[in-house]
């Protein structure tokens, strides 16, 4: 893979990480509202995400490796 390639891939991961960060970000603003349980699960979700996250810039590190 030459370095444009590599640089294009860098783009895209980081792009879909600004996109589950836009849409979690709604979900922890709203945790104020929730009830215990909603809490929970909003939490859960919250963790799935950042465990998204952690994945893509993983795979954008090795790329830039």
């Amino acid at each position: 893979m030459d370095d444009d390639d590599a640089e294009d891939l860098v783009i895209q991961l980081c792009t879909r990480i600004g996109m589950i960060m836009e849409d979690t970000s709604v979900l922890a603003l709203t945790v104020r509202g929730m009830d215990q349980v909603g809490r929970r699960a909003a939490l859960r979700k919250i963790e799935q995400a950042a465990g998204r996250i952690h994945a893509l810039v993983t795979a954008a590190k090795t790329l830039k490796s």
